[in-house]
């Protein structure tokens, strides 16, 4: 429900931007052109241009729900709950293992999925529990990267769908040249240039954001795992044989 939230709130802030763009241009004769004008008219005027553009821009609202969901989910509190952790070691410190079991089992946090799975393998040692531990936190780690991955996607994506109307609007531009026998003048070519630097710029306005954002979230993922792994490593320490 909440991501649906989010989803409606960027597709209402994106029909907004278009509008008010909309609005600038028809008010661009009487004053200097803004950064959505130039936007508004390198998108509308051309039908190439208006692909490319229209690709970044649900680029940009996929990234930018992407930051958000991510941004919320991707908390220490979720991760690794301390009420989680408390209850699991409560559970242990009363030999109460059955519950614990149940517990994780229903407990959706990283983890509590890595103590479940080392207490399914209790019978076969702790060896196999390690192993078991191990293995689980691989999973939920690599299922945490692939949430991410969209933005390292859309990162390297839309560069290179900027460059593609930026190759466009130099075609254009060099295409009035030619029409008009090597003899153009600057408005003939405005348009083309336009198209192609517009093109750039918007590309990396959101390919920047996307690969920043994929970089520190890697970062936390990373953090967090390991922490979560260790805490559930010394949760099971009981079961671990004594030496000598």
């Amino acid at each position: 429900m909440r991501k649906n939230w989010v989803f409606i709130g960027l597709v209402v802030v994106g029909l907004i931007l278009v509008v008010g763009s909309s609005a600038w241009a028809a008010d661009a004769s009487k004053q200097p052109r803004t950064l959505w004008n130039m936007i508004y008219v390198s998108t509308f005027t051309n039908f190439i241009g208006f692909m490319d553009h229209f690709t970044i821009f649900c680029c940009s609202l996929a990234s930018i729900a992407l930051i958000i969901e991510n941004s919320m989910s991707l908390r220490r509190a979720i991760i690794i709950p301390e009420m989680s952790i408390a209850q699991i070691k409560s559970m242990f410190d009363e030999r109460r293992f059955r519950e614990a079991l149940e517990f994780c089992q229903t407990d959706p946090s990283f983890v509590s999925g890595v103590v479940h799975a080392g207490l399914i393998e209790a019978a076969n040692g702790y060896e196999a529990m390690a192993g078991a531990m191990e293995d689980a936190a691989a999973e939920r780690t690599s299922r945490l990267y692939r949430k991410i991955e969209w933005l390292n996607l859309i990162g390297n994506v839309t560069p290179l769908c900027g460059l593609t109307g930026t190759i466009w609007g130099m075609m254009t531009a060099f295409g009035a040249v030619e029409a008009k026998g090597g003899k153009a003048n600057p408005a003939d070519l405005a348009g083309g240039v336009l198209i192609a630097l517009v093109s750039t710029f918007s590309g990396l306005l959101t390919a920047i954001p996307a690969l920043v954002s994929y970089g520190i979230f890697r970062g936390k993922i990373e953090q967090l795992s390991m922490e979560a792994s260790l805490i559930a490593e010394e949760l099971l320490a009981n079961f671990k044989p004594s030496v000598g």
